[in-house]
């Protein structure tokens, strides 16, 4: 940016370093962060995260675990060269690759005749129903008519766009592309065909729901788009998953096709190797656990298909690591990632100034007379807007703290990283501000150490900025005066209650097998969906073995971050974000202990997502020995 305010403030910064770093203060500051590095390197949390033997792949319990990649690997050997050529050679799979290749290159002659055959079909049966004639699909079937003389693929007219050039500069892309469709699909008779197929099957859907008739041209271009290129499903799940409210089934559905279009790649594409790590093994084991405990539950139904929704979100996990096989590839998924939050944040913010929708549900008024407002923006509750802030926030300061000062993209990402954290505070959510700074602390500690000298600084100037309703809220944590901290308390004692005759196997998951039980243990008549906090809910829910294993599918996972940000230079880009996602995962799960964070399907499938895509930079980096292909 060529800004002359930004120019000067930049040099003022970099004198005032320069001066700063000959001081003897800066010495000082030196020697004590030389000190505690030390007495950090050699204390048991360290040694523990060092100690990886590796070897893993060969164990027993990693051959059991990945059984059913095994048996994929072994049907690729079989029948999967067979396969890949009636595949290749069908007439159908052929008409499909021209509808997929022709969407993305919005090809007008395709669109001309899909928007004709449409419209043909709709008032056609229009008029069979005795409805007459609709003069708005006759226009329509009019513009088709004159698009199909043309054949343009408009999508090439993209690249020398200035308002897609400014887009891309801002989000730091610049090497992207528009010419990613096959040009040898957009003519030949196999699109044509396809444009007929989807007109009329939209035209005829059109007369029973309008609506849902409209969406089946892009429905298919998805369903297909994610069956030739499996990639695509994960960018899709990761956008969509906080963005679409009150039900996770669209989210699910798309996780689903993509696995089943994942198997399939597997299969078909000689020499894919399914990635495997100690973290999926871990994963694979906590589900069982969970299986185990859902089949004594006292409501197997109803546990059933909690579990069936943990199955689809955790095994997603494959399929990123397996997809994201390039950095261009994890550097796009990060940046949709972070504009996914962005979204989310600013409907937030929009909420609280405009007060859409707004309740004071979720406060204690009696106690918090000036402030009763909290927003959720798409996710229906202010502490679970909140958890899921805390995963989208460090990778997007992360972005903004590597990217070169001068470009666009940095200030941005500054931006959004300002409009992210006023969203948190708008949430009230004290656990979630606790959460931040719980990641906050850890990325400074193992980013750069030194920067904890200037917290007293901060500390004399945060009194002055910080509202007062924040305070308050702050200052109210263990506050039994607090409705909510209260029914948290009350909830907690009668969990642990429950523990005394269920901790070896535990009652089952979801709330129905909850509020089976609970009632005869509750305290004070309250009533409650689940326990208040995830590791609590999971011992309540599978016993000691559902929480053994999942604080084993934590620690491995920092044990595998860990080694892979040793092996490579600290400040480099790779380590700062998967530092900043690791740093997320770690805030979520400190607010884990105030509230059940796996309550809320979407953000739990955004977690175990972050958890993935902070996996990812070990295979991009080269650090594994199996680097199976993927698309």
């Amino acid at each position: 940016m060529n800004s002359l305010i930004i120019s000067a403030a930049a040099a003022f910064f970099k004198a005032f370093a320069g001066k700063f770093t000959q001081s003897k203060l800066w010495a000082i500051i030196q020697r004590i962060s030389l000190a505690c590095s030390r007495s950090w390197e050699s204390s048991v949390i360290m040694t523990l995260l060092k100690r990886d033997k590796g070897g893993f792949e060969k164990s027993l319990f990693a051959r059991i675990t990945f059984a059913p990649f095994t048996f994929l690997e072994y049907l690729q050997r079989k029948i999967g060269s067979g396969l890949a050529e009636r595949i290749a050679s069908s007439v159908i799979c052929g008409v499909c690759r021209a509808y997929v290749q022709n969407c993305m290159a919005l090809n007008t002659r395709f669109w001309g005749v899909m928007l004709l055959c449409a419209s043909v079909v709709f008032n056609t049966a229009h008029i069979a129903l005795g409805r007459g004639l609709n003069t708005i699909v006759l226009a329509v079937s009019l513009l088709g008519a004159v698009m199909l003389l043309f054949n343009i693929n408009v999508m090439q007219f993209l690249n020398g766009s200035k308002a897609v050039e400014f887009c891309k500069a801002c989000a730091g892309v610049k090497n992207i592309s528009f010419d990613f469709f096959d040009e040898e699909q957009t003519s030949g008779r196999p699109r044509l065909a396809a444009a007929v197929i989807a007109g009329a099957l939209t035209g005829a859907a059109m007369n029973i729901a309008p609506l849902y008739g409209l969406l089946i041209p892009f429905a298919l271009f998805g369903m297909l788009l994610v069956l030739q290129y499996p990639v695509t499903g994960v960018y899709a799940a990761v956008f969509i998953a906080p963005l679409i409210p009150f039900s996770s089934m669209p989210l699910a559905g798309v996780c689903i096709w993509t696995l089943t279009a994942l198997v399939i790649r597997s299969v078909t594409d000689k020499g894919f190797i399914w990635k495997r790590d100690a973290v999926g093994s871990a994963l694979m084991l906590f589900l069982f656990i969970l299986l185990v405990s859902c089949v004594f539950s006292f409501a197997r139904g109803a546990s059933m298909t909690v579990w069936a929704m943990y199955f689809v979100f955790i095994t997603f996990y494959f399929a990123v690591i397996n997809t994201i096989t390039t950095r261009d590839r994890l550097h796009g998924l990060l940046r949709l990632f972070i504009i996914s939050g962005a979204i989310v944040a600013l409907y937030g913010v929009m909420q609280y100034v405009f007060g859409w929708t707004t309740t004071n549900a979720w406060i204690d008024e009696e106690m918090f007379e000036d402030e009763t407002m909290r927003v959720f923006s798409t996710l229906a509750n202010p502490n679970v807007l909140g958890e899921y802030l805390l995963l989208v926030l460090p990778p997007t300061a992360a972005f903004f703290l590597k990217d070169r000062s001068r470009s666009l993209s940095k200030w941005v990402y500054l931006a959004v990283t300002g409009l992210l954290f006023l969203c948190l505070i708008l949430t009230q959510s004290r656990g979630c501000w606790l959460g931040f700074i719980v990641s906050a602390a850890i990325f400074i500690t193992f980013y750069e150490g030194r920067w904890w000298a200037f917290i007293p600084l901060v500390l004399c100037i945060v009194p002055f900025i910080i509202p007062e309703t924040v305070v308050e809220r702050l200052s109210s944590i263990g506050n039994m005066n607090d409705s909510s901290t209260s029914y948290r308390v009350y909830i907690w004692m009668g969990a642990i209650g429950m523990l005394r005759h269920y901790l070896t196997g535990g009652i089952g998951m979801g709330e129905a097998a909850f509020n089976e039980v609970y009632p005869f243990f509750s305290y004070n008549a309250i009533i409650a969906p689940h326990a208040h906090n995830t590791f609590l809910q999971l011992l309540v829910e599978g016993g000691l073995p559902a929480l053994i294993s999942f604080i084993a599918v934590i620690f491995v996972f920092l044990r595998s971050v860990h080694t892979t940000y040793r092996r490579r230079d600290k400040k480099s880009f790779s380590s700062a974000m998967q530092l900043a996602l690791c740093a997320g995962v770690c805030g979520f799960l400190f607010q884990s202990l105030f509230d059940y964070t796996f309550y809320n399907y979407r953000v739990m499938a955004v977690f175990f997502m972050v958890m993935a895509m902070a996996m990812c930079f070990k295979y991009v980096s080269g650090c594994c020995r199996s680097n199976g292909r993927s698309g």
